[in-house]
């Protein structure tokens, strides 16, 4: 029941107007300088256009700053254009992200009266879609922008369709907004991160119900769809109550007394969660001026996750109707010494007590289930490494998965299934209702080859996608399953290839620190712990101070500390940041630690 996307609203288009900042050179051998621009407001002043005596490279940068002004179809950035150029330039076009340095100089031989030509040069990161999804699209933009000068005024006379914008310059001008579908089989929330832009603020409720109507994006075809039909769309503006309620009336649905329960369930679920990005907690959803929900004229996010089986409510992605409970939360585990231990949280004091599960006498890795209730070990027996799973705190039963390696499990959501790899193969193992047998089921993964063989593979806190490690990369697939309980890996993608500074490469171990965000670790120089978001739009890291390369291991989720095992044992660093990694007693530099999921 896929939804068609449909065409999102003009005020979605702002997106496309943000900045370039780039740097300028002289003609000849001069040294490129760097322009910069910090702490802009969301809609910055523009220049009003280009001043007399102005030379081609002002000009130039003048346009550039001047585009990230979005009014009246960036009239301030076409002030700098020629009266030809500026009624047919294209500024709709989808704008091209691109790293932080871009340069500007002068085409050789150019930069004379009446002409002048410059370059204009980036690493390209991909594209932002008129959906405010970003997709990924490595390479380098390398475009010429043409002026002319007329009674000594340079302006510019030919520029290329749409904006390029610095990655930083996305970041000051969007904010990302996690818009919420339904996973295509069982319904549970699948949320997707798209880039809303932040002005004007009175229309950001509309505007996130916009991409809430497009649907999802390629990205989650076949993992995801909408309850919502095509075709639906907001009966009236977004308003708000009296009382502070927020009011979303809809149409083109159909009769609101046609829907059946669930499905009335499942769009406000769509709504409410979608509008909690934007920080709004109390909505009234109707569909022609009717309740959507038979009986609530409002409903807020406690309302709509009481729908939901315990299993996902508690999931960490979801938005909250209440403070963080951390401290209930299932422990990390670590595997050291062969044994299976927990770590405490959040104080992270030291890794001990009583083995986490029996029956393995040679541990190499484990994790446990979501709800912290069951295990899966990963050990040496006279066959191999074998996988196991039981209940927590009691003894394990093998499985019949077992090879000269296998990797750290990786359970899904409900707790249903283990994902591994094993001698380069990604495996998926049931569990018997109510049971500890782990039984092998088919798992499509034609779509890796060509890739190499992973070594590594984690499921998203969702279980919608799945990163793996493969010669030192990372890669991430959307996991596509149908009705009759199949499974299969969608189109694989690298997550941020690219030239050294901007890519992912070394990798050892990957993990998600939340459902759109992967900490990656291993032996790049000078970055062995990486912090990307799965589009591949950023790429930060932590502090690396008082790590020894290379970085083995990494467990990370929303709110807990981030643990890495390097060859000084296993450390950990707060959720908040910090300037230093913590050491964690009882750990060692073969150790592997993991959080529930």
């Amino acid at each position: 029941m896929r939804r068609s996307p449909r065409v999102v609203l003009a005020a979605v288009l702002g997106l496309v107007a943000l900045l370039l900042v780039g740097c300028a050179t002289v003609p000849g051998s001069s040294d490129v300088t760097v322009l910069r621009r910090v702490g802009d407001p969301a809609e910055p002043s523009a220049p009003p256009g280009p001043a007399r005596g102005a030379g081609p490279l002002e000009v130039v940068r003048g346009w550039i700053l001047a585009s990230g002004a979005t009014a009246e179809r960036h009239s301030a950035a076409r002030a700098f254009l020629t009266p030809a150029t500026a009624g047919t330039w294209d500024d709709g076009a989808s704008p091209t992200v691109v790293s932080d340095r871009v340069d500007t100089t002068f085409v050789l031989g150019s930069g004379q009266s009446p002409e002048a030509s410059v370059r204009v040069r980036a690493d390209k990161l991909g594209t932002l879609r008129p959906d405010g999804a970003f997709v990924a699209d490595p390479g380098t933009v390398d475009v010429t922008v043409r002026l002319t000068q007329d009674n000594g005024v340079w302006r510019i006379a030919d520029l290329p369709a749409g904006t390029i914008v610095r990655r930083t310059d996305l970041r000051a001008n969007t904010r990302p907004v996690r818009i919420w579908f339904l996973a295509a089989v069982g319904g549970a929330p699948v949320g997707e991160t798209r880039y809303l832009s932040t002005s004007p603020a009175r229309s950001v409720a509309s505007r996130v119900l916009d991409e809430l109507l497009s649907g999802p994006s390629e990205d989650l075809r076949g993992a995801a769809l909408s309850g919502l039909p095509a075709g639906a769309m907001l009966r009236s503006a977004v308003g708000t109550s009296p009382d502070g309620v927020t009011t979303v009336d809809l149409t083109r649905i159909g009769p609101v007394d046609a829907l059946d329960g669930n499905r009335r369930a499942e769009i406000a679920m769509q709504i409410v969660l979608t509008l909690a990005g934007v920080g709004i907690d109390r909505v009234a959803p109707s569909v022609d001026g009717s309740p959507l929900v038979e009986g609530r004229t409002e409903l807020g996010i406690g309302d709509v996750l009481a729908t939901l089986p315990p299993a996902l409510r508690e999931r960490r992605d979801l938005p909250s109707d209440g403070p963080a409970t951390t401290a209930a939360s299932p422990p990390a585990v670590v595997v050291t010494g062969g044994r299976v231990l927990t770590v405490p949280d959040p104080s992270t004091t030291s890794a001990g007590g009583p083995d986490l599960v029996t029956g393995v006498d040679d541990a190499r890795s484990a994790s446990l289930s979501p709800d912290g209730r069951d295990v899966a070990v990963v050990g040496n027996d006279r066959d191999g490494m074998r996988l196991w799973a039981g209940r927590s705190g009691a003894v394990a039963t093998p499985s019949p998965i077992v090879g000269r390696s296998v990797g750290r499990p990786s359970w899904t959501p409900d707790g249903s299934e283990v994902w591994t790899v094993v001698d380069g193969n990604p495996v998926r193992a049931a569990r018997a209702p109510g049971g500890d047998t782990l039984t092998p089921v088919a798992l499509d993964t034609s779509a890796l080859a060509g890739y190499g063989a992973p070594t590594t593979l984690r499921l998203s806190p969702d279980g919608t996608k799945v990163a793996l490690v493969s010669g030192g990369r990372v890669l991430v697939a959307t996991v596509i399953r149908d009705t009759a309980g199949g499974a299969r890996l969608g189109p694989v993608r690298v997550l941020r290839p690219g030239p050294v500074g901007e890519a992912l490469a070394g990798v050892l171990d990957v993990t998600w620190s939340q459902t759109d965000r992967l900490v990656a670790v291993g032996t790049a120089l000078g970055r062995p712990v990486q912090v990307a978001s799965v589009d591949g739009l950023e790429l930060d890291g932590p502090t690396t101070t008082n790590l020894t390369p290379p970085v083995t291991a990494v467990a990370a989720a929303p709110e807990r500390p981030t643990l890495v095992v390097d060859q000084g044992g296993l450390w950990s660093l707060p959720a908040s940041g910090g300037d230093v990694w913590s050491s964690v007693p009882g750990g060692s530099n073969s150790s592997v630690p993991a959080y529930p999921g």
